[in-house]
Order: structure tokens, then sequence, then C-alpha cells
């Protein structure tokens, strides 16, 4: 599920509440300026169910900030590069084929170069199923970028949400750049059924 609409500068709310892990109800983007300069900023949540799984399942093996790699299928590599024992210290490697940036200037005939980037950890609340987290550099057109992944209870089971607040992202439309991170969520909700179902079905844990 995934939807967005346009506000006013002064109708701008943060997306999340990392003290609480609160989200937006709808998805945004802000077109407006910033001292006489485009400041265009990109905000959305998708959301993803997972058939079966328990929330705390879920969030067992999705609240490992290293295992990206795991349960998203463009990210070939998620290792941890950082730590220096301070609150925001904890930054994961990842690397994968998507890269908008560089096809979109990459000449006729040419390959474009893998798609990497470095992720801070923001805040992690165990206990509320969620973290977020922040680029720190890319070789994939990201200006300042924040998100949040959490996995929610649901009716079916579970849900995975994904909320995050950007600058434009070269390469991307915003509808493009939702598209891609609603496929990405349904990606994870699918991994998710496949690993916990199949585990908890052969009675193995």
């Amino acid at each position: 599920m995934a939807s967005y609409s346009i506000i006013k500068p002064d109708q701008l709310t943060p997306p999340l509440d990392s003290r609480r892990g609160t989200h937006n109800s709808h998805d945004s983007m802000d077109d407006g300026t910033d001292a006489g300069t485009a400041a265009a900023v990109w905000r959305g949540t998708v959301r993803a169910v997972a058939s079966g799984p328990a929330p705390d399942a879920a969030w067992a093996l999705l609240g490992d900030f290293f295992s990206l790699d795991r349960w998203v299928s463009t990210v070939g590599t998620c290792q941890r590069v950082e730590e220096d024992g301070q609150p925001g210290g904890v930054v994961r490697y990842c690397e994968g084929p998507v890269n908008m940036a560089a096809a979109a200037a990459a000449g006729e005939g040419e390959a474009a170069v893998a798609g990497w980037s470095k992720e801070r950890l923001l805040e992690m609340d165990d206990a509320g199923r969620w973290y977020s987290y922040e680029v720190v550099e890319s070789n994939k057109g990201f200006g300042r970028y924040r998100a949040t992944l959490a996995v929610e209870h649901d009716p079916a089971g579970c849900a995975v949400r994904w909320s995050f607040e950007a600058d434009p992202v070269k390469g991307w439309t915003q509808e493009g750049f939702v598209a891609f991170l609603d496929k990405l969520a349904r990606g994870v909700a699918k991994r998710l059924e496949e690993e916990i179902n199949v585990v908890e079905g052969d009675g193995v844990r």
C-alpha cells in the first residue's frame, strides 16, 4: 500500500516521532521553497502485510540492522563498517545492482556501476519493533535521507512499514521512488512469510 499527497510548507509535520515510533497517516511531498531556493522534500510510507508471522517473530529477524541483504532483494551486501561506541555511531555498508543515478548519467552502451550506501543507525526500539536510520554517504543520488523500518500488528499476521523523509533522489521521480520502496517492502514481507512459516511448520526454531 503506497500513496502520496502534496502539502504546503507551513503544513509540514515530522513524518515520524522517533521517540514513539509513530508515523504520518499519509505520504507527502513538500514542493515549497526555503530562502528563495527550491527545497522539495519527499515524504512517504509504504506498508506490506506478511500473512502468518507474528510481529515479535518477524522483528526477531528483521530487527537485525545488519541483515538487510537477507530480506531485500536489491541488497547483495550488508555489513557493519563503523561503531564508535556513541549513539548514532553504528554504520552499515549496503551494496546492490540498483543505481538509478549512475544509470541516468551513463552514456549509451555504458553499464552503470553498482549502487552502495553507508547508513547510520539513529535509534532502535525493540519493544516498539522499529529502528530509524539515515544515509551518510552514497553513490546512488541520495542527499539527506532518513527512514524508519517497523514491524506492526496486522489481522493477517504482521506488516512491514517503511517511512522516509528525503531530498529528491537523483535518477528518480517521487512517485517512482515510492513505488520502488513499496516493491521492496512487499518483497520483505514475502521473505518473512517464507522464513517464519516454513520454520514454524517444520517445528524448528
